[in-house]
């Protein structure tokens, strides 16, 4: 999360220089590194989504297993 909330932030920096740009080469120095940080922030983001869903659905399935078994025990 870190990795890709610093991605982030040096993709919009570059992409702040690529507008402040008053030369072709550095305006497309500083497109080219935006876009591809963006592009890799967005990759990591996508590829870690499916695991932070299942580690959301197994954390409340403990809760509600939890939760059964105190209302068990106490009958």
């Amino acid at each position: 999360m870190a990795v890709q909330t610093t991605m982030f932030i040096v993709a919009v920096w570059a992409g702040w220089h690529f507008f402040a740009a008053t030369e072709v080469l550095a305006a497309v120095k500083w497109g080219i590194s935006a876009a591809t940080l963006t592009l890799a922030g967005l990759s990591l983001k996508l590829s870690l989504m499916p695991q932070i869903q299942a580690d959301r659905v197994l954390r409340e399935l403990r809760r509600v297993e939890l939760m059964i078994a105190r209302r068990e025990a106490r009958e």
